[in-house]
């Protein structure tokens, strides 16, 4: 059986790698994007889901205002 690394990160520390990489070289929204992103696909990854599906889903669930992130 295949032992699988399941650290977590979370949005701050995604955000962060992101904008290690590219640097100021991205605006603030993309490298937003790009964290919502990575999020979505992880999770789709970790759920066996459609990657598209599961990025919008994590889209509009850090949108919603209602939500304490």
């Amino acid at each position: 059986m295949v032992n699988l690394d399941r650290r977590r990160a979370g949005y701050g520390a995604v955000h962060a790698l992101v904008s290690e990489l590219h640097g100021a070289d991205l605006h603030a929204k993309r490298i937003a994007s790009l964290a919502v992103a990575m999020i979505g696909q992880a999770l789709a990854q970790a759920r066996r889901l459609v990657t598209r599906h599961t990025i919008k889903q994590v889209d509009r669930m850090l949108s919603n205002n209602g939500i304490d992130v």
